[in-house]
C-alpha cells in the first residue's frame, strides 16, 4: 500500500500536425530561427552600455543562451514561444538581467523562469509572478534564497512511502540537496526577502517549531498504533480480512515494542492510498477507506505512550545530519512570515534546480 502524491500536466504548445514520425510545428519557427531569435535581441537588450562594459555583458548572456537553447527540443512549446511577443519581452528582460550577474546559478534560475513562463505563463497570476521573478532574481543574496527555497519545500513536499525508516531517509537526502548554502545565522534575510517582496513577515507570531512540523505530518509514523494480542489487535485483523486485504499492512511500530500500525505515513491521506496486489494497482475504495479509519480507530491514545513515540521519532531524525541542521536552524527564527506568490515561483524553480525529479506543483 502506498500513498500516491503526484501530479502530472502537460505543457501548452503551438498546434503540431504529425505525420508518420516526423513532427511539423505550425509556428513556423525552427531552432536555427529561435538562435536567430536569441542574438538578434541582445543589442537591444545590452543598449547603453560602454565599450568595456558590453562585453562582459555578452560574455554573461552567452551563458544564458549556452543554458536556454539545449531546452527548445526537450521542453514542450518552447520552440515557438520565440515567436510570441511576450515571451521575447520576457526573453529581453533575462538577458538584461543575464548582463549584470555574476552568479552562475542566477542563468539556470533564469533558464527556469522562461521555461516557467512556456508552461504556466497562461495563468495571470503566473505571469505575473515569473516577470516579477525576472526582475529580482540577481539581487536576491544567496543564503536568503536557500533559505527561501527550503521555507517552500517544507511546506509543500513529504515522502510518499509509509515506511517510517524509508521516509526519514527521503527527508534527509531532500534536505541534503537543498542545504547547499550555510543557512542565515540572524534575522537580516527575512528583512531583505521582504524588502524584495518575495515574503510577508507577520508581526507578533511564531513560526512551528520542526518537531511540531514533522509529527503533525507524520502522525501516521508516530501513532501509538495496536497492541498485538489484544482484543483490539483482533478486531483489526477482522476489519482487514472482511475487506480482503492482508494482514500485512500492519507493520510493527518501529518506535514501540509488540505494537503494529497501518503502514500510512498521514492518516489524512487515506484517499489517496493505492492498492497494490497480484491483478496490479488500483485506488482505494469507499468501503476499503472505512474500514482503515475503523482500524485507525483502534489506536491506543495513551499520552505517555504517545509521547514516548514521538520522542524516539525525533531521536531517529537527529541521527541524520542535514535533517538536524535543518531543525536547529528553523527553530531558531524568530518571528513568522508568508510566502507570496513571486517568492514561491522564485522557490519552486530554485528547488527544482537542487532535485530535479520534484513533482509539479505550480497549477
Amino acid at each position: 500500500m502506498e500513498e500516491v502524491n503526484q501530479l502530472q500536466k502537460a505543457g501548452k504548445d503551438s498546434q503540431q500536425i504529425q505525420i508518420g514520425n516526423v513532427i511539423i510545428n505550425s509556428a513556423g519557427i525552427t531552432e536555427e530561427r529561435a538562435r536567430a531569435v536569441f542574438n538578434e535581441m541582445i543589442p537591444q537588450a545590452l543598449a547603453n552600455y560602454t565599450e568595456e562594459a558590453q562585453k562582459i555583458a555578452t560574455e554573461r548572456v552567452n551563458k544564458l543562451e549556452e543554458r536556454i537553447m539545449p531546452q527548445i527540443n526537450q521542453v514542450e512549446g518552447l520552440l515557438p514561444a520565440f515567436a510570441d511577443p511576450a515571451f521575447q519581452v520576457l526573453l529581453r528582460k533575462a538577458q538584461q538581467k543575464a548582463a549584470i550577474t555574476e552568479r552562475e546559478n542566477d542563468y539556470d534560475l533564469l533558464t527556469e523562469l522562461l521555461v516557467c513562463h512556456v508552461q504556466k505563463g497562461n495563468d495571470r497570476k503566473n505571469r505575473a509572478g515569473i516577470v516579477k521573478a525576472v526582475d529580482i532574481i540577481d539581487t536576491i543574496d544567496n543564503d536568503a534564497l536557500c533559505a527561501l527555497t527550503i521555507a517552500f519545500v517544507l511546506d509543500n513536499f513529504w515522502p510518499a512511502t509509509g515506511n517510517a525508516k524509508e521516509g526519514i531517509e527521503v527527508l534527509s537526502q531532500m534536505y541534503n540537496a537543498l542545504i547547499y548554502e550555510s543557512l542565515p545565522s540572524n534575522l537580516n534575510w527575512l528583512d531583505h526577502l521582504d524588502i524584495l517582496g518575495v515574503i510577508r513577515i507577520t508581526p507578533f507570531s511564531q513560526m512551528n517549531k520542526i518537531e511540531d512540523i514533522f509529527t503533525g505530518r507524520f502522525d501516521g509514523y508516530v501513532s501509538v498504533g495496536i497492541k498485538k494480542g489484544t482484543e483490539e489487535y483482533e478486531s483489526a485483523l477482522q476489519i482487514i480480512q472482511s475487506i480482503g486485504l492482508n494482514k500485512n499492512i500492519l507493520v510493527d511500530n518501529i518506535f514501540l515494542d509488540d505494537y503494529v500500525r497501518l503502514e500510512i505515513g498521514n492518516l489524512d491521506d487515506i484517499n489517496s492510498l493505492s492498492i497494490f496486489n497480484n491483478l496490479g494497482t488500483r485506488s482505494i475504495n469507499q468501503r476499503e477507506i472505512e474500514a482503515l479509519r475503523d482500524v485507525i480507530n483502534l489506536y491506543e491514545k495513551n499520552v505517555d505512550l504517545q509521547n514516548k513515540v514521538k520522542e524516539r521519532f525525533m531521536n531517529l531524525i537527529d541521527e541524520h545530519e542535514p535533517l538536524k541542521t535543518l531543525q536547529e536552524w528553523w527553530n531558531s527564527i524568530s518571528g513568522a512570515f508568508s510566502i507570496t506568490g513571486v517568492g514561491k515561483i522564485i522557490a519552486y524553480i530554485n528547488a527544482k534546480r537542487c532535485i530535479p525529479e520534484l513533482p509539479d506543483i505550480l497549477e
